[in-house]
């Protein structure tokens, strides 16, 4: 498996991530070109998943986030259709799309009209076209999960994808059951016992809406009048406003209208795009999607248009007398297909840019070659400004780049001046989202936890990024004094290691206070009598200058008991014990309160480091012997 070389934890990814969600890409193909043209249509903000084999679809759309599949009907062969109804089955909200030949667009028509398929690639594509098509299917995805976050669901389950196949499951069974009595009937008197009239109206509204499913499952969406889902969902819809049923049947009808504009549009079939647009219009479809593509059908024709203009400019130069002698013409013809196509810079010797340059100089003052400079000038500094629209920089960085000897110094300048203002517009919107992330997650009190979800993690990549952000102080005396009073409450808790871990945080955020020091030296206080505590110096080594015998217990000398007490203590800076602590016993509850009477009597001569003396901390066994 390949992913996306933009895979790493770069701070542009991250920027990326702050503005919108991941979607996840996962191609099935064994064409090598096919998926490089792939590659460069998606770029680097969309993380793309190759695998070269059927059997290894499912595992990655268990393991990961992929929201759209492209599937290469030639690495399925004859199994395509199968096998998109098998993975369609499995994970109902994926946007499938397929690609190949004319040959393998018609084997999979029928998932194409059920809307399994959401579109179909014809191969060979140049990366313009990929680009259309990848984010059509990303938009796609995007209004699913945006329904489905917005739309209350449909009774029964909390999977909208699953009530639509079982719905229409169940419709489909109940157009069967329709069609079974009717033909059960036909050989049968007409005439209906009087129960039978008395269900009438009802079995008459589920006839229509068996025939409105039936008619939306064999994509009858508009036509022939009278037995088309459009037609057949308004009317039951006129006479139940609150049909569940036919309204989500209706805009089932409505997405699958606006998916024939789309792709007729992507095909590059205008007047068929023109149509659907229409026919989407007044069945009732509003709101962005038809402005969106209304305007884009209209750019696309005034492309159209102005390819035509320039074809006719060649052909006309192609009569002149010169014509035979003209190397110009030519390369003109292959930059205006490159123009068309959206081949403007890549690839690098069969592109737009190229045949320009390669005509100009051929002949530095063919008109035909200077105006073709413009025009390719004019879409470049377009493609540049619809890239800052959707934030993709580095790709409008490279456009500038190959708009440079093209454009006129005056307007790359100008898109220059675009680029870097919303380069730094992203960077402000990105620091903001940093900002409140690090507040958000300090008010839920995950301070440094879960790893790059948590307060110290936005707070110092939002310190990398913008050093000079004028919150940053806030933020710190916020994180610092939690993380302070987290140290305490460990050192309370007698958690030592604990409260330097929490110390060890608040220093690597660069925080300081009187709390934190006050912190830090009662841990080391603690520490170092940890340490006194557990450093013992043999008892062999101490000088024993008093001692006192342990009175033998009653009780054991009258069962003739013997045994012995471990008792640990401190010789202090004069020589006396004292905090005396048994630690075991040969006979538990017999001698340890007569050996630590004894041994607190006892006197040792001072221990001395660097001529003071000092506390020692040690061990002796007290041994009860009878005589």
């Amino acid at each position: 498996m390949l992913a996306s070389d933009e895979d790493g934890g770069t701070l542009e990814a991250l920027k990326f991530s702050l503005a919108s969600d991941i979607v996840e890409l996962l191609v099935l193909t064994t064409d090598g070109i096919f998926l490089q043209t792939l590659r460069d249509a998606v770029g680097g903000a969309r993380r793309l998943w190759h695998v070269l084999s059927a059997d290894k679809v499912s595992d990655l759309l268990v393991a990961g986030e992929v929201g759209i599949v492209v599937l290469d009907a030639q690495a399925l062969h004859e199994a395509a259709g199968v096998f998109v109804a098998q993975i369609k089955r499995q994970f109902p909200d994926l946007v499938i799309v397929a690609a190949g030949h004319r040959d393998d667009e018609t084997s999979l028509a029928g998932l194409i009209s059920a809307g399994l398929v959401y579109r179909f690639i014809h191969k060979p594509m140049s990366p313009a076209r990929a680009k259309l098509f990848a984010e059509a299917a990303i938009k796609r995805y995007e209004d699913q999960r945006r329904r489905a976050a917005e739309v209350p669901r449909l009774r029964g389950t909390s999977s909208s994808s699953r009530i639509w196949l079982t719905g229409a499951v169940g419709t489909l069974a109940l157009v069967a059951a329709v069609a079974w009595m009717v033909q059960q009937s036909g050989g049968e008197d007409s005439t209906a016992p009087p129960a039978a009239e008395a269900a009438g109206p009802v079995a008459a509204e589920v006839s229509e809406m068996a025939r409105a499913a039936a008619a939306l499952a064999a994509n009858r969406l508009t036509e022939p009048p009278g037995d088309n889902a459009l037609e057949l969902y308004l009317g039951l819809l006129a006479r139940n406003a609150a049909d569940s049923n036919a309204r989500a049947g209706l805009s089932e009808v409505h997405e699958r209208l606006l998916a024939r504009a789309e792709n007729a549009l992507l095909e590059e079939r205008l007047d068929e795009a023109a149509a659907a647009i229409e026919t989407a219009r007044k069945s009732g479809v509003e709101g962005g999607r038809i402005v969106f593509l209304t305007a884009q059908l209209a750019k696309s024709r005034e492309q159209l248009k102005t390819a035509q203009a320039q074809v006719q400019q060649l052909a006309r130069a192609r009569t002149s007398p010169k014509a035979d002698e003209d190397r110009v013409t030519p390369l003109l013809n292959l930059a205006t297909q490159r123009i068309a196509g959206g081949s403007l810079l890549e690839p690098n010797r069969d592109s737009a840019r190229f045949y320009v340059l390669e005509a100009l100089r051929a002949d530095p003052q063919s008109t035909a070659a200077l105006d073709a400079k413009r025009a390719l000038a004019s879409r470049l500094l377009e493609d540049v400004r619809s890239a800052i629209d959707r934030r993709e920089f580095a790709h409008a960085a490279a456009l500038v780049d190959g708009a440079n000897g093209i454009a006129v110094p005056a307007n790359i300048e100008s898109v220059q001046g675009l680029l870097a203002a919303a380069r730094k517009q992203a960077d402000v919107d990105a620091w903001g989202q940093l900002l409140k992330s690090a507040n958000e997650r300090l008010l839920q009190d995950r301070l440094i936890e879960p790893a790059n979800d948590n307060a110290k993690y936005f707070y110092l990549t939002l310190k990398q990024l913008d050093p000079g952000n004028a919150a940053l102080s806030s933020v710190l005396q916020d994180l610092g004094t939690r993380l302070a009073s987290k140290a305490r409450r460990a050192l309370i808790l007698g958690q030592t290691d604990a409260a330097k871990s929490w110390l060890d945080e608040a220093g690597a955020i660069g925080f300081t206070s009187a709390e934190l020091s006050s912190v830090q030296r009662d841990l080391d206080t603690a520490l170092a009598k940890q340490n006194f505590m557990t450093n013992l110096v043999p008892a062999n080594q101490l000088t024993l200058l008093k001692s006192v015998q342990p009175a033998y217990p009653a009780k054991a000398q009258g069962k003739k008991l013997e045994g012995w007490v471990d008792v640990e203590f401190t010789v202090s800076e004069a020589g006396k014990v004292k905090d005396v602590a048994v630690r075991a016993a040969s006979i538990p509850g017999v001698f340890e309160d007569a050996a630590v009477k004894a041994v607190s009597q006892w006197r040792y001569q001072p221990i001395l480091r660097d001529t003071r003396p000092v506390p020692v901390r040690t061990q002796i066994r007290v041994r009860f012997v009878l005589s």
